[in-house]
Order: C-alpha cells, then sequence, then structure tokens
C-alpha cells in the first residue's frame, strides 16, 4: 500500500504511519498483519499480508446466498478482532463492509486502523469527522468524544447489512443523513428480513442504541 506521490500533506502523511503503527501492534488471527513501513524515494509505502478474498462490501452487492450462520460466524470474528484491538487501547473508527475482509476459508481479516485512536496519543484530534457516515456512531457524527462503543455501533450496522443486505442508515450528506442519523433510528430489521430470529435482532438493535451506554459494554458480550 502506496501513498500517491503527489500526496504531500503532512496530516495524509502521519495518518498513514499511525495506521502502519496500530495495526503492526496488533497480532491476532483476525486482524490484517503489517510486516513492514517506511518510504523509498521519499513514497511511503505500507507492507502487509495478502488476503486471498473478497470483502464483506463485495459480498454484500453481489448478495451471495450465504446462511444465517455462516454471517453470524463472520460477525463473531469481527467482534473477536476488535475486542482485541480495544483492550490494546486502539478505536477503530471506520469500520464498514469494504473494511473487512474474507478469505477462502471464512476467516476474516479487519483492515484499515488508518484512521484509529490510539489512546492516550494526540494525533486524532476529538471533534474531527472522520470515517464512513454510513456506519458512523451518533456522538462520532456530532463531533464528540469517542470511545470503543463507537465501534460496537458500526459493528451494528454492518451486522445489520450483512443480515439484510440493505443499510441501516441509507443516504448521505445531500439528503441530510448528518442530521438524521444521531435520531434516526433504522427500519425495524425483521421487515427486511422476516427469517431472522428475534434474538438476533436484539442483539443487533441492542448494538445500534444511540447512547453508548445502552449498547454492549463491550464486543466481547456482543459475541457472546
Amino acid at each position: 500500500k502506496v501513498i500517491r506521490e503527489e500526496v504531500h500533506d503532512q496530516e495524509v502523511l502521519d495518518r498513514f504511519f499511525r495506521e502502519a503503527r496500530a495495526a503492526a501492534a496488533l497480532r491476532h488471527p483476525n486482524i490484517i498483519t503489517i510486516y513492514a513501513s517506511g518510504q523509498h524515494e521519499h513514497q511511503p509505502y505500507m507492507v502487509m499480508e495478502f488476503v486471498n478474498g473478497e470483502s464483506l462490501a463485495e459480498i454484500i452487492k453481489k448478495r451471495r446466498s450465504l446462511s444465517l450462520s455462516q454471517k453470524l460466524v463472520f460477525l463473531e470474528q469481527i467482534c473477536s478482532g476488535l475486542y482485541f484491538a480495544h483492550r490494546a487501547g486502539i478505536v477503530h473508527r471506520d469500520i464498514k463492509p469494504a473494511n473487512v475482509m474474507v478469505d477462502g476459508e471464512g476467516v476474516v481479516r479487519i483492515l484499515e486502523f488508518g484512521i484509529a485512536r490510539i489512546e492516550g496519543s494526540a494525533m486524532t484530534q476529538d471533534g474531527a469527522l472522520m470515517g464512513s457516515l454510513n456506519y458512523m456512531s451518533p456522538e462520532q457524527v456530532r463531533g464528540r468524544s469517542i470511545d470503543h462503543r463507537s465501534d460496537i455501533f458500526s459493528v451494528g450496522s454492518l451486522a445489520y447489512e450483512l443480515v439484510t443486505y440493505q443499510q441501516a442508515f441509507k443516504g448521505g450528506l445531500n439528503d441530510g443523513l448528518l442530521q438524521r442519523l444521531p435520531y434516526d433510528d433504522p427500519p425495524p430489521l425483521h421487515e427486511a428480513a422476516p427469517d431472522v430470529p428475534w434474538a438476533v435482532e436484539e442483539i443487533i438493535m441492542r448494538a445500534l442504541q444511540k447512547a453508548p451506554e445502552n449498547r454492549f459494554k463491550d464486543l466481547a458480550e456482543m459475541r457472546n
């Protein structure tokens, strides 16, 4: 992975190497492995493992025929990898289907710790709107201080979409999603996927609670 040669913005470069440091510090089966980072002829690069598979975004786009059990296995692995990162003091901040790869054996890898905030570091300023709007927590949209519970909300959004093949929060800046997301709930999950057990819907909707304290205490609890 390289930064384009024409990019000289120091904040972008700092973010690039921050991703390398954050991910390289994590050793977990469900987190992409970073082998090296540096600069070659003034071009920053990062060397990571090659994952022979596809992203959840691709799986969702193709509406791949997967059993609910298989989807839940993916979600359990996401919870496991992120819980490990959280225990190391790292909040991902940009969990979305495009940032989760699945290899040929069905093993998940979480990618792109590029905007991760390492607890105790001032590299990323609280109050900066960083992440992907459709999967952001309400507190992140409002520019408030966030913690690991923000990632739990994003996992809930991803889970909703993986189970139903429909986004929990559709739209973008042009149609007011920035204003709607902190207040509006997604359509009832059972309307989009009537066959999903109520217990699974309860888990996903709890992760999508607007107030962080009403979500799971951590992703180990959600995984269980």
